[in-house]
Protein backbone atom coordinates (compact mmCIF):
# COMPACT_ATOMS: atom_id res chain seq x y z
CA UNK A 1 0.00 0.00 0.00
CA UNK A 2 2.96 2.31 0.62
CA UNK A 3 3.78 2.45 -3.09
CA UNK A 4 0.15 3.11 -3.89
CA UNK A 5 0.08 6.01 -1.43
CA UNK A 6 3.19 7.50 -3.00
CA UNK A 7 1.60 7.18 -6.40
CA UNK A 8 -1.56 8.84 -5.11
CA UNK A 9 0.49 11.75 -3.81
CA UNK A 10 2.01 12.28 -7.22
CA UNK A 11 -1.36 11.89 -8.92
CA UNK A 12 -3.19 14.45 -6.86
CA UNK A 13 -0.49 16.99 -6.27
CA UNK A 14 -0.07 20.03 -9.09
CA UNK A 15 -22.44 15.60 14.32
CA UNK A 16 -22.93 18.90 12.72
CA UNK A 17 -24.20 21.88 14.67
CA UNK A 18 -27.31 23.52 13.18
CA UNK A 19 -26.42 24.29 9.57
CA UNK A 20 -28.77 25.85 7.07
CA UNK A 21 -28.05 25.96 3.35
CA UNK A 22 -28.23 29.08 1.21
CA UNK A 23 -29.22 28.75 -2.44
CA UNK A 24 -26.14 30.27 -4.03
CA UNK A 25 -23.44 27.85 -5.15
CA UNK A 26 -20.17 28.19 -7.06
CA UNK A 27 -21.96 28.99 -10.30
CA UNK A 28 -24.01 31.90 -8.95
CA UNK A 29 -22.13 32.92 -5.83
CA UNK A 30 -22.38 36.67 -6.41
CA UNK A 31 -26.09 36.44 -5.61
CA UNK A 32 -25.31 36.38 -1.89
CA UNK A 33 -22.25 38.57 -1.70
CA UNK A 34 -23.92 41.46 0.13
CA UNK A 35 -24.53 39.47 3.26
CA UNK A 36 -21.98 41.81 4.82
CA UNK A 37 -24.35 44.77 4.52
CA UNK A 38 -26.53 43.53 7.38
CA UNK A 39 -26.67 45.84 10.36
CA UNK A 40 -26.12 43.36 13.21
CA UNK A 41 -23.09 41.30 14.13
CA UNK A 42 -19.43 41.47 13.21
CA UNK A 43 -18.92 41.50 9.45
CA UNK A 44 -15.84 39.62 8.24
CA UNK A 45 -14.34 39.15 4.76
CA UNK A 46 -11.91 36.26 4.21
CA UNK A 47 -9.42 35.80 1.37
CA UNK A 48 -6.63 33.28 1.00
CA UNK A 49 -3.72 32.44 -1.27
CA UNK A 50 -3.74 35.77 -3.08
CA UNK A 51 -0.27 34.94 -4.51
CA UNK A 52 0.60 38.40 -5.76
CA UNK A 53 3.49 38.57 -8.22
CA UNK A 54 4.98 42.03 -8.68
CA UNK A 55 4.97 42.85 -12.43
CA UNK A 56 8.68 43.76 -12.44
CA UNK A 57 9.54 40.11 -11.70
CA UNK A 58 8.56 39.26 -15.27
CA UNK A 59 11.43 41.09 -16.94
CA UNK A 60 10.84 39.26 -20.21
CA UNK A 61 8.18 36.64 -20.86
CA UNK A 62 9.56 33.41 -22.26
CA UNK A 63 10.40 29.79 -21.62
CA UNK A 64 11.42 30.21 -17.97
CA UNK A 65 8.12 31.72 -16.92
CA UNK A 66 6.18 29.37 -19.19
CA UNK A 67 7.82 26.36 -17.56
CA UNK A 68 6.90 27.68 -14.12
CA UNK A 69 3.24 28.19 -15.05
CA UNK A 70 3.10 24.73 -16.63
CA UNK A 71 3.97 23.27 -13.24
CA UNK A 72 2.06 25.69 -11.00
CA UNK A 73 -0.98 27.02 -12.84
CA UNK A 74 -2.14 30.29 -11.28
CA UNK A 75 -3.28 33.64 -12.68
CA UNK A 76 -0.04 35.27 -11.59
CA UNK A 77 0.21 37.95 -14.28
CA UNK A 78 -3.30 39.08 -13.36
CA UNK A 79 -2.78 38.75 -9.57
CA UNK A 80 -2.40 42.49 -8.76
CA UNK A 81 -5.53 43.45 -10.72
CA UNK A 82 -7.49 40.54 -9.24
CA UNK A 83 -6.65 41.69 -5.71
CA UNK A 84 -7.48 45.31 -6.60
CA UNK A 85 -10.90 44.18 -7.81
CA UNK A 86 -11.50 42.15 -4.66
CA UNK A 87 -10.44 45.01 -2.39
CA UNK A 88 -12.63 47.46 -4.30
CA UNK A 89 -15.67 45.24 -3.76
CA UNK A 90 -14.82 44.67 -0.09
CA UNK A 91 -14.63 48.44 0.43
CA UNK A 92 -18.20 48.73 -0.86
CA UNK A 93 -19.35 46.05 1.57
CA UNK A 94 -17.65 47.75 4.55
CA UNK A 95 -16.84 44.75 6.73
CA UNK A 96 -15.42 45.29 10.20
CA UNK A 97 -12.54 42.89 9.62
CA UNK A 98 -10.65 41.33 6.70
CA UNK A 99 -8.63 38.13 7.15
CA UNK A 100 -6.03 36.84 4.68
CA UNK A 101 -4.95 33.31 5.56
CA UNK A 102 -1.49 33.12 4.03
CA UNK A 103 0.40 32.84 0.73
CA UNK A 104 0.31 36.56 0.14
CA UNK A 105 2.92 36.39 -2.63
CA UNK A 106 3.99 34.18 -5.50
CA UNK A 107 7.17 33.03 -3.77
CA UNK A 108 8.04 35.44 -0.97
CA UNK A 109 9.68 38.10 -3.13
CA UNK A 110 10.42 41.32 -1.24
CA UNK A 111 9.00 43.44 -4.08
CA UNK A 112 5.77 41.41 -4.07
CA UNK A 113 5.38 41.84 -0.31
CA UNK A 114 5.91 45.59 -0.71
CA UNK A 115 3.23 45.69 -3.40
CA UNK A 116 0.77 43.83 -1.16
CA UNK A 117 1.47 45.73 2.06
CA UNK A 118 2.13 49.23 0.72
CA UNK A 119 -0.38 49.38 -2.13
CA UNK A 120 -2.88 46.56 -2.66
CA UNK A 121 -4.18 45.99 0.89
CA UNK A 122 -3.56 49.55 2.08
CA UNK A 123 -6.96 50.93 0.91
CA UNK A 124 -8.60 48.63 3.46
CA UNK A 125 -6.69 49.97 6.45
CA UNK A 126 -6.87 53.53 5.09
CA UNK A 127 -10.67 53.22 5.16
CA UNK A 128 -10.63 51.96 8.74
CA UNK A 129 -11.20 48.27 7.95
CA UNK A 130 -8.96 46.25 10.25
CA UNK A 131 -7.03 43.74 8.17
CA UNK A 132 -5.03 40.77 9.47
CA UNK A 133 -2.61 38.44 7.69
CA UNK A 134 -0.45 35.42 8.41
CA UNK A 135 2.34 33.93 6.29
CA UNK A 136 1.85 30.91 4.06
CA UNK A 137 4.46 28.41 2.93
CA UNK A 138 5.37 30.64 -0.05
CA UNK A 139 5.98 33.85 1.89
CA UNK A 140 9.14 33.76 4.02
CA UNK A 141 12.79 32.80 3.33
CA UNK A 142 11.78 31.30 0.00
CA UNK A 143 14.60 30.13 -2.30
CA UNK A 144 12.11 30.21 -5.22
CA UNK A 145 11.99 34.02 -5.14
CA UNK A 146 13.19 34.79 -8.66
CA UNK A 147 12.67 37.09 -11.62
CA UNK A 148 12.11 35.77 -15.13
CA UNK A 149 13.98 36.92 -18.19
CA UNK A 150 13.36 34.92 -21.35
CA UNK A 151 14.93 31.50 -20.88
CA UNK A 152 16.56 32.26 -17.55
CA UNK A 153 15.79 33.13 -13.93
CA UNK A 154 17.69 35.07 -11.32
CA UNK A 155 17.20 34.94 -7.57
CA UNK A 156 15.83 38.07 -5.97
CA UNK A 157 15.48 39.23 -2.40
CA UNK A 158 13.02 37.36 -0.19
CA UNK A 159 11.99 38.33 3.36
CA UNK A 160 12.96 37.13 6.82
CA UNK A 161 10.40 36.45 9.55
CA UNK A 162 11.34 39.75 11.20
CA UNK A 163 10.90 41.64 7.93
CA UNK A 164 7.53 39.98 7.37
CA UNK A 165 6.23 41.14 10.75
CA UNK A 166 7.58 44.65 10.12
CA UNK A 167 6.12 44.93 6.61
CA UNK A 168 2.71 43.82 7.91
CA UNK A 169 2.72 45.83 11.12
CA UNK A 170 -0.49 47.54 9.95
CA UNK A 171 -2.03 44.16 9.17
CA UNK A 172 -2.02 42.48 12.55
CA UNK A 173 1.47 42.55 13.96
CA UNK A 174 1.29 46.14 15.14
CA UNK A 175 -2.13 45.55 16.73
CA UNK A 176 -1.29 42.28 18.48
CA UNK A 177 -2.13 42.00 22.17
CA UNK A 178 0.14 38.93 22.37
CA UNK A 179 2.99 37.60 20.18
CA UNK A 180 4.40 34.09 20.12
CA UNK A 181 8.17 33.96 20.59
CA UNK A 182 8.48 30.69 18.65
CA UNK A 183 6.73 31.78 15.44
CA UNK A 184 4.90 34.60 13.67
CA UNK A 185 1.70 33.74 15.53
CA UNK A 186 -0.21 36.45 17.39
CA UNK A 187 -3.51 37.39 19.02
CA UNK A 188 -5.55 40.50 18.24
CA UNK A 189 -8.71 41.90 19.79
CA UNK A 190 -11.39 42.20 17.10
CA UNK A 191 -14.15 43.55 19.35
CA UNK A 192 -15.06 43.67 23.00
CA UNK A 193 -15.77 39.95 23.12
CA UNK A 194 -14.09 38.49 20.00
CA UNK A 195 -10.38 37.77 19.50
CA UNK A 196 -8.35 36.49 16.57
CA UNK A 197 -5.73 33.80 17.04
CA UNK A 198 -3.45 33.97 13.98
CA UNK A 199 -1.26 30.86 13.82
CA UNK A 200 1.97 30.58 11.84
CA UNK A 201 2.51 26.87 11.11
CA UNK A 202 5.00 27.30 8.24
CA UNK A 203 8.42 25.65 8.12
CA UNK A 204 10.44 28.40 6.43
CA UNK A 205 13.38 27.74 8.77
CA UNK A 206 13.79 24.39 6.99
CA UNK A 207 13.93 25.85 3.47
CA UNK A 208 17.23 25.12 1.73
CA UNK A 209 18.79 27.75 -0.52
CA UNK A 210 21.48 25.29 -1.56
CA UNK A 211 19.11 22.71 -3.00
CA UNK A 212 16.33 25.17 -3.72
CA UNK A 213 13.86 23.21 -1.60
CA UNK A 214 10.89 25.12 -0.19
CA UNK A 215 8.89 23.15 2.39
CA UNK A 216 5.19 22.90 1.57
CA UNK A 217 4.04 21.18 4.75
CA UNK A 218 3.30 22.78 8.09
CA UNK A 219 3.54 22.03 11.79
CA UNK A 220 2.69 23.75 15.04
CA UNK A 221 5.77 23.94 17.21
CA UNK A 222 5.53 22.85 20.83
CA UNK A 223 6.21 26.39 21.98
CA UNK A 224 3.51 27.70 19.67
CA UNK A 225 1.03 25.12 20.95
CA UNK A 226 1.79 26.32 24.48
CA UNK A 227 1.11 29.88 23.29
CA UNK A 228 -2.18 28.77 21.71
CA UNK A 229 -3.31 27.01 24.88
CA UNK A 230 -2.40 29.98 27.06
CA UNK A 231 -4.19 32.46 24.81
CA UNK A 232 -7.29 30.27 24.52
CA UNK A 233 -7.52 30.05 28.30
CA UNK A 234 -7.07 33.83 28.63
CA UNK A 235 -9.82 34.41 26.09
CA UNK A 236 -12.17 32.15 28.04
CA UNK A 237 -11.33 33.92 31.29
CA UNK A 238 -12.01 37.29 29.65
CA UNK A 239 -15.31 36.11 28.17
CA UNK A 240 -14.08 36.33 24.57
CA UNK A 241 -14.84 34.05 21.65
CA UNK A 242 -11.67 33.11 19.76
CA UNK A 243 -11.60 32.91 15.96
CA UNK A 244 -8.57 31.12 14.54
CA UNK A 245 -6.70 31.69 11.27
CA UNK A 246 -4.01 29.31 9.97
CA UNK A 247 -2.69 28.51 6.49
CA UNK A 248 -2.62 24.72 6.73
CA UNK A 249 -5.72 22.68 7.49
CA UNK A 250 -6.40 21.18 10.91
CA UNK A 251 -9.33 19.03 9.71
CA UNK A 252 -9.07 16.83 6.62
CA UNK A 253 -11.31 17.99 3.80
CA UNK A 254 -11.51 14.83 1.71
CA UNK A 255 -10.92 11.16 2.32
CA UNK A 256 -7.30 10.16 1.74
CA UNK A 257 -6.07 13.75 2.02
CA UNK A 258 -3.85 12.77 4.94
CA UNK A 259 -2.39 9.91 2.87
CA UNK A 260 -2.12 11.52 -0.52
CA UNK A 261 -1.51 15.17 0.31
CA UNK A 262 -0.43 15.37 3.94
CA UNK A 263 1.47 18.60 3.28
CA UNK A 264 -1.87 20.41 3.13
CA UNK A 265 -2.66 19.49 6.74
CA UNK A 266 -0.60 20.44 9.76
CA UNK A 267 1.63 17.67 11.04
CA UNK A 268 -0.18 15.57 13.66
CA UNK A 269 -3.45 17.15 12.54
CA UNK A 270 -5.52 14.71 14.58
CA UNK A 271 -3.69 15.66 17.78
CA UNK A 272 -3.96 19.34 16.90
CA UNK A 273 -7.67 18.93 16.24
CA UNK A 274 -8.18 17.29 19.62
CA UNK A 275 -6.32 20.15 21.27
CA UNK A 276 -8.41 22.73 19.41
CA UNK A 277 -11.60 20.96 20.50
CA UNK A 278 -10.41 20.87 24.10
CA UNK A 279 -9.58 24.58 23.99
CA UNK A 280 -12.92 25.52 22.44
CA UNK A 281 -11.45 26.83 19.17
CA UNK A 282 -14.57 26.14 17.13
CA UNK A 283 -13.93 28.25 14.03
CA UNK A 284 -10.71 27.91 12.01
CA UNK A 285 -10.10 29.82 8.75
CA UNK A 286 -7.56 28.04 6.53
CA UNK A 287 -6.37 28.01 2.92
CA UNK A 288 -3.42 26.35 1.17
CA UNK A 289 -5.33 23.77 -0.93
CA UNK A 290 -7.01 26.47 -3.06
CA UNK A 291 -10.43 24.91 -2.41
CA UNK A 292 -13.78 26.04 -1.08
CA UNK A 293 -14.60 23.50 1.58
CA UNK A 294 -15.98 23.43 5.12
CA UNK A 295 -15.07 20.35 7.16
CA UNK A 296 -15.87 19.51 10.77
CA UNK A 297 -14.22 17.45 13.47
CA UNK A 298 -16.24 16.51 16.55
CA UNK A 299 -19.76 17.66 17.32
CA UNK A 300 -21.73 19.98 19.56
CA UNK A 301 -19.65 22.13 21.87
CA UNK A 302 -16.48 20.27 20.91
CA UNK A 303 -16.89 20.71 17.15
CA UNK A 304 -14.10 22.37 15.17
CA UNK A 305 -15.09 23.81 11.79
CA UNK A 306 -12.22 24.22 9.33
CA UNK A 307 -13.47 26.84 6.85
CA UNK A 308 -11.06 26.50 3.95
CA UNK A 309 -11.08 29.35 1.41
CA UNK A 310 -9.95 29.01 -2.18
CA UNK A 311 -7.34 31.14 -3.94
CA UNK A 312 -8.11 34.45 -5.60
CA UNK A 313 -5.77 33.48 -8.47
CA UNK A 314 -7.29 30.05 -9.04
CA UNK A 315 -10.77 28.81 -9.84
CA UNK A 316 -13.30 29.72 -8.45
CA UNK A 317 -11.57 33.02 -7.42
CA UNK A 318 -13.65 33.31 -4.20
CA UNK A 319 -14.00 35.71 -1.30
CA UNK A 320 -15.98 34.72 1.78
CA UNK A 321 -18.30 37.15 3.58
CA UNK A 322 -19.34 36.23 7.09
CA UNK A 323 -21.47 37.68 9.85
CA UNK A 324 -20.74 36.62 13.43
CA UNK A 325 -23.84 37.46 15.44
CA UNK A 326 -23.90 35.97 18.92
CA UNK A 327 -23.81 32.18 18.50
CA UNK A 328 -24.50 32.29 14.77
CA UNK A 329 -21.93 32.45 11.99
CA UNK A 330 -23.45 33.15 8.56
CA UNK A 331 -21.11 32.18 5.73
CA UNK A 332 -21.54 33.47 2.18
CA UNK A 333 -19.33 33.39 -0.90
CA UNK A 334 -18.90 35.68 -3.87
CA UNK A 335 -16.52 35.51 -6.80
CA UNK A 336 -14.06 37.97 -8.29
CA UNK A 337 -14.19 36.89 -11.94
CA UNK A 338 -17.47 38.71 -12.76
CA UNK A 339 -15.90 41.95 -11.51
CA UNK A 340 -12.96 41.77 -13.91
CA UNK A 341 -12.81 43.55 -17.26
CA UNK A 342 -11.32 40.41 -18.80
CA UNK A 343 -14.35 38.11 -18.91
CA UNK A 344 -12.22 35.17 -20.01
CA UNK A 345 -10.44 34.85 -16.65
CA UNK A 346 -12.89 32.38 -15.14
CA UNK A 347 -12.65 30.10 -18.17
CA UNK A 348 -8.86 30.37 -18.01
CA UNK A 349 -8.89 29.56 -14.28
CA UNK A 350 -11.08 26.49 -14.86
CA UNK A 351 -8.75 25.33 -17.63
CA UNK A 352 -5.69 25.86 -15.43
CA UNK A 353 -7.24 23.87 -12.56
CA UNK A 354 -8.27 20.91 -14.70
CA UNK A 355 -5.05 20.89 -16.67
CA UNK A 356 -2.91 20.95 -13.52
CA UNK A 357 -4.18 17.49 -12.57
CA UNK A 358 -4.59 16.21 -16.11
CA UNK A 359 -0.95 16.88 -16.95
CA UNK A 360 0.17 14.95 -13.87
CA UNK A 361 -1.95 11.97 -14.88
CA UNK A 362 -0.39 12.01 -18.33
CA UNK A 363 3.14 12.20 -16.89
CA UNK A 364 2.43 9.48 -14.32
CA UNK A 365 0.85 6.94 -16.66
CA UNK A 366 3.22 7.65 -19.50
CA UNK A 367 3.31 4.90 -22.12
CA UNK A 368 1.68 2.25 -19.93
CA UNK A 369 -1.59 2.36 -21.91
CA UNK A 370 -2.99 3.78 -25.15
CA UNK A 371 -2.98 7.55 -25.41
CA UNK A 372 -6.74 7.86 -25.87
CA UNK A 373 -7.32 6.09 -22.53
CA UNK A 374 -4.72 8.31 -20.86
CA UNK A 375 -6.56 11.38 -22.09
CA UNK A 376 -9.89 10.04 -20.80
CA UNK A 377 -8.39 9.34 -17.38
CA UNK A 378 -6.78 12.77 -17.28
CA UNK A 379 -10.05 14.49 -18.16
CA UNK A 380 -12.01 12.63 -15.47
CA UNK A 381 -9.40 13.44 -12.80
CA UNK A 382 -9.31 17.09 -13.84
CA UNK A 383 -13.10 17.35 -13.72
CA UNK A 384 -13.19 15.91 -10.17
CA UNK A 385 -10.53 18.34 -8.97
CA UNK A 386 -12.38 21.34 -10.42
CA UNK A 387 -15.57 20.17 -8.73
CA UNK A 388 -13.81 19.85 -5.36
CA UNK A 389 -12.12 23.23 -5.35
CA UNK A 390 -15.37 24.92 -6.42
CA UNK A 391 -17.15 23.49 -3.38
CA UNK A 392 -20.58 21.95 -2.91
CA UNK A 393 -19.41 19.10 -5.11
CA UNK A 394 -21.77 16.30 -6.04
CA UNK A 395 -21.18 13.29 -8.24
CA UNK A 396 -24.01 12.93 -10.72
CA UNK A 397 -25.13 9.65 -12.23
CA UNK A 398 -23.44 10.75 -15.46
CA UNK A 399 -20.18 11.40 -13.58
CA UNK A 400 -20.36 7.95 -11.99
CA UNK A 401 -21.04 6.26 -15.31
CA UNK A 402 -18.16 8.14 -16.95
CA UNK A 403 -15.77 7.15 -14.16
CA UNK A 404 -16.87 3.52 -14.28
CA UNK A 405 -16.26 3.40 -18.02
CA UNK A 406 -12.79 4.96 -17.81
CA UNK A 407 -11.73 2.82 -14.85
CA UNK A 408 -12.74 -0.33 -16.76
CA UNK A 409 -10.54 0.74 -19.68
CA UNK A 410 -7.60 1.58 -17.40
CA UNK A 411 -7.97 -1.72 -15.50
CA UNK A 412 -7.17 -3.69 -18.65
CA UNK A 413 -3.69 -2.16 -18.58
CA UNK A 414 -3.03 -1.44 -14.89
CA UNK A 415 -4.91 -2.57 -11.77
CA UNK A 416 -2.91 -0.09 -9.71
CA UNK A 417 -3.80 2.97 -11.76
CA UNK A 418 -7.41 1.86 -12.03
CA UNK A 419 -7.62 1.59 -8.22
CA UNK A 420 -6.04 5.02 -7.72
CA UNK A 421 -8.16 6.75 -10.35
CA UNK A 422 -11.41 5.25 -9.05
CA UNK A 423 -10.81 6.23 -5.42
CA UNK A 424 -9.27 9.66 -5.95
CA UNK A 425 -11.99 10.81 -8.34
CA UNK A 426 -14.75 9.59 -6.01
CA UNK A 427 -13.20 11.19 -2.94
CA UNK A 428 -12.55 14.54 -4.62
CA UNK A 429 -16.04 14.53 -6.12
CA UNK A 430 -17.82 13.75 -2.83
CA UNK A 431 -18.24 16.25 0.02
CA UNK A 432 -16.89 14.37 3.05
CA UNK A 433 -19.08 15.98 5.72
CA UNK A 434 -22.03 17.13 3.66
CA UNK A 435 -21.68 20.71 4.89
CA UNK A 436 -22.56 23.42 2.35
CA UNK A 437 -19.19 24.82 1.35
CA UNK A 438 -20.10 28.23 -0.02
CA UNK A 439 -23.20 29.44 1.80
CA UNK A 440 -24.50 28.23 5.16
CA UNK A 441 -25.19 29.23 8.75
CA UNK A 442 -23.25 27.54 11.54
CA UNK A 443 -24.56 27.56 15.09
CA UNK A 444 -21.80 27.95 17.69
CA UNK A 445 -21.72 27.38 21.44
Amino acid sequence: MGKVILTVAVLVLAGLCCIRTSAAGPGNGNMARHIGTEDSGMKIAVMSDIHVMAPELLVEDGKAYGDYIAGDRKLLKESPEILRAAVSEILKMKPDVVLVSGDLTKDGEYVSHRLVSEELLKPLTDSGIRTFVIPGNHDVLNPHAVEYSGDSTRRVRTVTPEEFACMYRDFGYGQAIARDTASLSYVAQLSGNVRLLAIDACRYEDNDFGTGECIVGGRIKDGTMDFIAEQARKAEEDGCRMLTMIHHGVVRHWKWEEKAMSDYLVKDWRRCGRMFRKLGLQIVFSGHFHAQDIAVSGSGKSAVYDIETGSTVSYPMPVRSLVLDGDSLAVSTWHIAPLMADKSLEEKAVHYAGEAISSIVRALVGDSMPQDIVEEAAAVAGKAYVAHIGGDETMSSEDKAELKSVVAKVRKHSLKYAFILDHIVRYLHTDKDGIPDNNCVIRLY
